[in-house]
């Protein structure tokens, strides 16, 4: 058999890649997909490079001694000076704004002291609900609407008003109030009818002569007994 020369070979596939619309250049440039290793024989395909790379393994767990856990973060140091003020704060917050509060509160339990002391449990009862001829004291604020007439009423007792009605109650003295303004000061009396118009007779807001620090004159006072 006669062997083709090898320009014909290349002229004839220039002819066919002109007709086609290609370049025998660009055919010759393709890449094989495998490639025949020299000295022929049946050697293996060559793998492409992408092909080729191996994945990595994953990274080994960690098997070391046990981590310690992260340090917390200490507090900034400017914090500390407001921590450290801060209860200083509090108490002359509580000293400006609540003055009125603590001599109100004060007032009201030394009135509930002397409302015991002076024998006004023993008529009206421990809890001021009255008992019999006794009237009760939470309406007390109804039966003297001011505290000048509580206070009047503690003082002279109810001899000035026997068989008249006294107050706004409707109801008719009949001498069984004792009068307290000798044997109580003008404190005292202030004191306990403090207690029973904010105790018993829940008034809302507190009268201002309950939130005075300083003691009133005689006839400022309240009584520890209403009826």
């Amino acid at each position: 058999m006669t062997e083709v020369p090898e320009h014909l070979l290349r002229r004839a596939r220039e002819r066919r890649a002109a007709a086609a619309g290609g370049s025998a250049e660009g055919e010759a440039s393709t890449p094989s997909a495998a490639v025949e290793p020299a000295g022929g024989g049946g050697g293996a395909v060559a793998t492409p490079a992408s092909a080729a790379a191996a994945v990595p393994a994953p990274e080994p767990a960690y098997t070391g001694p046990p981590q310690a856990p992260p340090r917390r973060q200490r507090v900034p140091a400017w914090a500390m000076p407001v921590i450290v003020a801060l209860p200083l704060w509090a108490v002359l917050y509580g000293g400006a704004f609540g003055e009125r509060k603590v001599a109100a509160v004060g007032k009201v339990a030394q009135g509930q002291a002397v409302y015991a002391s002076a024998g006004c449990s023993g008529c009206h009862g421990p809890t001021g609900a009255g008992s019999g001829q006794f009237p009760s004291l939470h309406n007390v604020t109804k039966t003297f609407p001011t505290f000048a007439e509580h206070v009047a009423w503690v003082e002279t007792g109810s001899a000035p008003y026997k068989g008249q009605t006294y107050g706004n109650s409707g109801r008719v003295a009949i001498g069984g109030m004792p009068a307290f303004g000798k044997a109580l000061s003008p404190e005292e009396i202030v004191a306990v009818v403090c207690h029973e118009r904010v105790d018993y007779g829940n008034q809302n807001p507190i009268p201002p002569e309950c939130l005075d620090t300083v003691a009133g004159a005689p006839g400022e006072g309240a009584s520890g007994s209403g009826g």
